[in-house]
């Protein structure tokens, strides 16, 4: 079975990554997903933009090295825009069975409301989502 993981740095998505190592198993492949928050449109936008693309490619380095210790390769998926939906579509094309999220927690997720809730409510596919 295919697994898409969204991982942001979090805490919550560290214990979401780990789920999904030890539920693919030593040797398994996850895809893994990072999404950059979609920004209001600004003068500034091009090096916001860089400056997110960096830190994107720092959290897939951090995701891949904690596969490393279980022995799972990782495909990695890059995006930016509305995180639900990003996830949602990456679910889509590379044919997931599952998205393994972690539940947020803290004053973003009270504002935006929670990806894991809109996802468990949107997705094409069973979503986990880890404590």
């Amino acid at each position: 079975m295919k697994i898409l993981v969204g991982f942001d740095g979090s805490d919550a998505s560290r214990r979401a990554l780990v789920h999904a190592a030890e539920l693919i198993g030593r040797g398994g492949k996850l895809d893994v997903i990072n999404v950059i928050g979609a920004q209001p449109v600004s003068a500034r936008l091009g090096s916001l933009v860089d400056g997110e693309r960096r830190r994107q490619q720092k959290v897939l380095h951090e995701a891949q090295a904690l596969l490393d210790e279980w022995e799972v390769r990782m495909t990695p998926h890059r995006a930016v825009g509305d995180p639900t939906g990003e996830i949602r579509s990456a679910a889509e094309e590379s044919g997931a069975g599952v998205i393994v999220v972690g539940r947020g927690s803290g004053l973003r997720r009270l504002i935006d409301g929670s990806v894991s809730a809109r996802l468990v409510r949107r997705a094409p596919c069973d979503v986990l989502v880890v404590r």
